[in-house]
């Protein structure tokens, strides 16, 4: 029976690891597809002001809190022990919370317009900042409209079925915007779509929850139980912290480039971002995936044997992460001459630090899977803001001292707080009772080989002439 129950968890698992490569896989196929066509519209200018109402957006998510991965954690041991009573309320707090967030997300936002002149300080000719600023807010703020049961998809190991909605859906709003930029040249139209597609996806996956599950739909939802809602709290306060702090340290580089340099610059950046992102987010998701079946193997506290699915989760991260980088600083400035012109490319140093930043956000992977997994939120809370601190001050007298790589610099160096503190205290020595000198070693030997592997690329990019 375990056999069979292994077995099921591991077909689950890998199913919702490639049915979220599958989908990032279209997705990004379409985004650089619909970039190109933005660029060509509207210019790098347009291109920079969408990056940096993009940043200012993702600080208004942080009003989230992190509530969707309490919900996430506290519903693995309820569905296990099919405890319909415990999820209905969980998700009636969801709901209820969701519903809280999207109308603090609003005001907040509108609150924020009179400052944005301070963030963007180049105005760009022929389109309304404030107005383009509303109609990305109304897309965060539909993000959160009837999304509340996405999370028993996540709990019980059926996130595929949200990653296949989502794929389709962002395929047929990008699709959309990029027929409406060729049509009208209209940026305005170009954000309306965000939002309606936002409410559509979140109507679709409200009602397959519903039908996969019909227990949840029941109306006679009892209110949590206290202990429940307190852990949740407790939680959300810490990952509150993990949030704001996570949003400093990778989303606050195009304000910075916009405050110290220029928007054109943010531009240019935008184009190796999004290079970037877009391996990021095919494999970055796909470890992810595997969080929920974590979550459910952790629940039988076998120590030995979390340990051995760590190393392996682990070790397939940094083979991810070696090869992405690679072929990130070998391939991306021909990619970019290729699908934009020579003229938006970035001098290799500058190239080489974003793929560092690269190689640790990947290499993070299997330690915030089990973290997440493990409900580790509470314990490390203070990491993330010595993290976030070193981040800003190290990247804003970078930026004055060496210009763009600087910027980039203290989002690498800041990571070292988590990697010398948080993930030896809190994952290799919690979960699995291992030494933190048994880590230092296994860190230096993965940190060895990835040097080795760079100097050799580089190598190759010289001999090149690439």
């Amino acid at each position: 029976m375990k056999d069979k129950l292994k077995k099921m968890k591991n077909s689950a698992a890998l199913k919702n690891s490639a049915s979220a490569m599958a989908g990032n896989a279209v997705n990004i196929l379409a985004k650089f597809v619909a970039q190109r066509v933005f660029v060509q519209v509207l210019g790098i200018q347009f291109l920079g002001l969408n990056g940096i109402l993009s940043n200012v957006i993702s600080a208004l998510n942080i009003v989230e809190l992190g509530i969707s991965s309490a919900i996430i954690y506290n519903l693995y041991e309820p569905i296990k022990k099919h405890d319909a009573k415990t999820v209905k309320s969980l998700l009636q707090f969801y709901r209820k919370a969701y519903n809280i967030i999207a109308l603090i997300t609003t005001v907040a936002g509108i609150a924020i317009m009179p400052f944005l002149h301070l963030i963007v300080r180049e105005p760009v000719d022929g389109v309304n900042m404030y107005f383009a600023y509303l109609l990305s807010l109304l897309g965060t703020v539909a993000s959160y409209l009837l999304s509340y049961r996405q999370s028993v998809l996540y709990a019980t190991e059926n996130g595929r079925i949200t990653t296949n909605v989502q794929a389709i859906c962002n395929v047929i709003s990008l699709t959309i915007q990029t027929a409406l930029l060729l049509i009208t040249q209209n940026y305005y139209l170009y954000l309306a779509v965000a939002p309606i597609m936002f409410i559509v996806k979140n109507v679709i996956l409200h009602i397959i929850a519903g039908k996969k599950y019909p227990v949840i739909r029941g109306k006679d939802v009892t209110k949590l139980d206290k202990a429940i809602e307190k852990d949740i709290f407790k939680k959300i306060r810490a990952l509150f912290i993990h949030k704001v702090s996570s949003f400093i340290i990778f989303s606050t580089d195009n304000i910075i480039i916009s405050s110290f340099i220029n928007v054109a610059t943010v531009g240019l950046y935008s184009n190796y971002h999004m290079i970037i992102a877009a391996v990021e987010t095919v494999l970055i998701q796909a470890i992810q995936a595997l969080t929920p079946t974590v979550g459910n193997i952790l629940t039988d506290k076998n120590t030995r044997r979390n340990y051995i699915l760590f190393r392996k989760i682990r070790h397939i991260s940094f083979i991810i992460a070696l090869a992405s980088s690679a072929g990130i600083l070998l391939l991306s400035d021909t990619a970019i001459s290729l699908w934009l012109g020579k003229e938006y490319t970035l001098p290799t140093v500058t190239l080489l630090i974003l793929v560092l930043v690269h190689f640790q956000k990947l290499m993070r992977l299997s330690y915030s899977v089990f973290k997440e997994a493990a409900g580790i939120f509470h314990e490390d809370r203070f990491v993330p803001v010595i993290e976030s601190l070193i981040n800003i001050v190290v990247s804003v007298v970078l930026v004055l001292w060496i210009g763009l790589p600087g910027v980039f610099i203290g989002t690498f160096v800041s990571s070292f707080a988590l990697w010398f503190y948080s993930y030896p205290k809190f994952v290799y020595q919690r979960l699995f009772n291992r030494s933190r000198k048994q880590y230092y070693m296994e860190m230096l030997a993965y940190m060895l080989i990835f040097s080795i592997v760079i100097l050799i690329v580089l190598h190759i990019k010289g001999w090149m002439g690439i």
